[in-house]
């Protein structure tokens, strides 16, 4: 890993998971990430279905992972530079933020406007967009992203209008927008750690950055993220981004009807699930007969793949009715899942048949992992070192999606002024008096203690 030095930036990424809180330290250069210097990860507190649900609760796990992440971009410059970062400290001034959970939704909306076969200018595009601005901004949501489908210009569709001349031009747009608190929510909790936000980046679009190729992207890929509480849904076709959505259900509520039907506690009903749940009935290879330890429950892994398919058919039809508005079904050659439940068994087969599109479970595209597997194969070997790049996936997805910019400051710690001693009135006999009661009261603090220590 290449050296750090006290004149480097360094950039801070924070993904905020349902279940796990996740930050990753990164030395830039020229604003693009030169190598990984540090990752924290913890148990979440304060987030449900993916978004802030309580800020002071969530400060209270980032806060000592950005200490952390302090001291260990300190060390590091001391490995590198000696002594001589003595004297200063790191401090992490902002952060970037995988930006996502419930209450984020991508919609549909065009506008037309007439020329008479002039020339497009940047003006019309600006007064296209503000249109749509006024007229879907509301009290409750905010616009978090304008993402361009393409103008049709006299019936011909171009990606870039300015310059080509038109008699009528119509912009399309896929608005994404987000409940006001999404956003102001993480902003609060970042005030609670003595920090600001510097960017974001909507995590279904940080995810299909790293987990869908170039190809992918042109020919048409839905990236599908089974969270634990949240699922999340990115679609592309010729490498634009058509849709975005997240849903309020995970693989937790399976986990759930597995803890109702079968009588367990949510930590059987998860090991359960891992150990012998598989995603439909006609996917189970063995039916094997499973007692849980310590309780009288007995579960048949076929009997258990019907409570999950029951869930997961649920789902799927939300991520469908999603992957309509788009054509998606139609249109798009791939499904990646990725997520917490893309670990079930079978899972791939399950969608496949139900949607008629390949489908598979993600992991990170070849340049992503050639470009960051160095810092996770010095910790790992081979097979834990790509089973961690992937549960990082959000915070590489953000590096790899975002202009960057410092993050943290290097700075010398401030020292203490001494007090000055002021200077003693009075004659020979005072400064005598003095110095005798400065005396005799150590001496009587010092039996004061010695007698407290019996």
């Amino acid at each position: 890993m290449a050296n750090t030095q006290l004149t480097d930036k360094i950039a801070v990424v924070l993904d905020l998971g349902t279940s796990k809180i996740r930050a990753m330290a990164v030395v830039l250069d020229n604003d693009k990430v030169s190598h990984i210097i540090a990752t924290e990860k913890a148990d979440s507190k304060g987030v449900k279905h993916g978004k802030v649900d309580n800020h002071i609760e969530l400060a209270g796990v980032v806060k000592p992972m950005l200490t952390n992440l302090q001291n260990r971009i300190y060390n590091k410059i001391k490995e590198s530079v000696g002594e001589a970062i003595v004297g200063n400290e790191v401090v992490i001034k902002s952060v970037y933020i995988a930006l996502g959970g419930t209450g984020i939704f991508g919609k549909k909306e065009s506008e037309i406007y007439r020329l008479n076969n002039e020339y497009v200018g940047v003006p019309v595009v600006t007064s296209i967009k503000e249109k749509i601005r006024d007229r879907v901004q509301n009290d409750k949501d905010e616009i978090l992203e304008f993402i361009n489908q393409g103008y049709n210009i006299d019936d011909e569709i171009r990606m870039e209008p300015v310059g080509c001349r038109a008699t009528n031009i119509e912009g399309r747009y896929c608005m994404v927008m987000a409940n006001k608190d999404v956003k102001q929510d993480v902003i609060n909790m970042l005030s609670l750690c003595q920090c600001t936000l510097a960017g974001y980046v909507l995590t279904p679009f940080a995810l299909a950055n790293v987990m869908l190729s170039d190809a992918d992207k042109e020919v048409g890929a839905v990236l599908v993220d089974l969270g634990a509480s949240s699922t999340s849904i990115a679609i592309y076709k010729d490498n634009v981004r058509r849709h975005v959505m997240v849903l309020p259900v995970g693989g937790k509520i399976i986990t759930k009807d597995i803890k109702k039907v079968c009588g367990l506690t949510s930590e059987q009903a998860e090991k359960i699930k891992k150990k012998l749940g598989y995603a439909y009935p006609g996917g189970v290879e063995e039916n094997i007969l499973c007692s849980m330890a310590g309780t009288n429950v007995k579960v048949e892994s076929l009997e258990l793949s019907k409570i999950i398919e029951a869930r997961l058919d649920q789902l799927m039809s939300y991520l469908l009715g999603e992957m309509c508005k788009v054509n998606a079904i139609s249109e798009c050659k791939k499904i990646i899942l990725t997520g917490r439940a893309s670990r079930l068994n079978k899972i791939s087969e399950k969608f496949t048949n139900e949607f008629g599109v390949d489908t598979e479970v993600g992991t990170i595209v070849d340049k992503c992992y050639e470009k960051y597997a160095s810092y996770f194969m010095e910790k790992s070997e081979l097979e834990k070192a790509i089973k961690d790049m992937n549960e990082f996936a959000a915070c590489l997805g953000v590096l790899e999606s975002t202009s960057l910019e410092s993050c943290t400051f290097i700075g010398k710690k401030q020292q203490l002024a001494q007090p000055k001693q002021k200077e003693k009135k009075g004659g020979f006999l005072s400064t005598l008096f003095n110095d005798f009661r400065i005396r005799t009261e150590g001496l009587i603090e010092g039996q004061v203690e010695k007698t407290e220590l019996k």
